[in-house]
């Protein structure tokens, strides 16, 4: 059957199986030790009914210790008080459930066969089928059932049917006492079961909901672990994005020093070489004597200096007549081009390297 052919029915049990598998699979993932510190796991008061007294025992597990033994004939409200333990308030959700455990022997077992299809529909069905199935009226019997076994072609229910009578006078002097009787079970079977018992709602409520408290409560702890992440992941970005702005605005301003330190280095050599050239009164001479003896339409892009020797770099459109008007300086002397002339950028001017040798002052 495909799921456009389900019924709303069978979306709905379908999402239960869903839920509880859920939940199974969470409190699976709980160490033992803790599932069994937070849901109390199978701790319960435990009122078991034999034929000459009551036993009143706590069962932990696989421990049981007994808190009182009540002969039939004391058993009263209030020997029943005194025996089990109380808890109010607040204190009460954590109490152990009161579990009243009836003799095995006094129900009468009823193996059914029914069709698939009324597993979805099981206690309104053995609301009925138990009128066939029980040797009594109706009306004076309490019965419990479980499913027993799923197939393709039915289901297997086992259906206990018991007496009201004795049930119902135990269930009374619990009231009288104050015992909040959370379920009715019978001798060897602690696994709860659908019933008509008549026990305390809020006690049932609360033994019903203990095994959903712990996958739930893991579930919870997997959402806060979930969130303690992301907020930690989130704090980490809004601080790297903040740390990455701090990096920018400092690559910034080391950009903005360096191009600072690079004009004061530039201002320091121009103003190194002005002062060197003040300390250095022949360089000056040897500048101020090649403007004047440079004829119009010649400049320099490059002057060498060593020692005695200058080198000049070049355009010039009178270039043929430099060597001519150097030699006839009082200042320069064995002027001489060091490589023949080129075409310089336009067709009147031509490039030279033009070197020359200091006259000495004369004495």
């Amino acid at each position: 059957m495909d799921g456009a052919a389900l019924r709303p029915t069978d979306w709905i049990e379908q999402l239960g199986a869903g839920w509880r598998w859920w939940l199974d699979t969470l409190a699976s993932f709980v160490p033992r030790p803790i599932h069994d510190a937070l849901s109390g796991g199978e701790d319960a008061i435990v009122i078991t009914v034999q034929p000459a007294e009551l036993v009143v025992a706590r069962r932990a597990g696989a421990y049981e210790g007994v808190i009182a033994r009540i002969p039939r004939d004391e058993f009263a409200a209030r020997t029943l008080r005194l025996s089990v333990p109380h808890r109010t308030g607040i204190a009460a959700w954590f109490a152990d459930p009161v579990v009243l455990e009836l003799p095995a022997e006094e129900a009468l077992t009823r193996p059914l066969r029914l069709p698939r299809g009324a597993a979805r529909n099981l206690g309104p069905i053995l609301k009925h089928e138990v009128v066939r199935q029980s040797p009594i009226d109706a009306q004076s019997i309490y019965y419990d059932y479980r499913v027993v076994e799923r197939d393709a072609e039915g289901v297997d229910v086992a259906l206990r049917i018991i007496r009201r009578e004795p049930v119902d006078a135990l269930l009374q002097l619990c009231r009288e006492a104050g015992v909040a009787v959370s379920a009715v079970v019978f001798e060897g079977d602690m696994q709860l079961a659908d019933n008509t018992f008549p026990t305390d709602p809020a006690a049932t409520r609360r033994l019903r909901r203990a095994p959903k408290v712990v996958p739930m409560l893991f579930g919870l702890l997997l959402l806060l672990l979930a969130g303690l992440v992301l907020s930690i992941y989130l704090r980490g970005e809004a601080a790297a994005s903040d740390l990455q702005n701090q990096v920018d605005a400092a690559r910034g301003g080391a950009m903005a020093v360096a191009a600072l330190q690079q004009k004061i280095n530039i201002a320091s050599k121009q103003a190194a070489f002005l002062a060197q050239q003040k300390r250095n009164p022949p360089t000056a001479a040897v500048l101020a004597g090649l403007a004047r003896l440079l004829p119009d339409g010649s400049w320099l892009y490059e002057i060498e200096m060593n020692g005695s020797e200058v080198r000049l770099h070049g355009f010039s459109n009178q270039a043929a007549s430099l060597i001519a008007l150097f030699d006839a300086s009082s200042a320069f002397a064995d002027a001489q081009f060091r490589s023949p002339l080129m075409q310089g950028p336009s067709p009147n001017l031509q490039r030279f390297d033009l070197s020359m040798r200091l006259r000495k002052p004369q004495t």
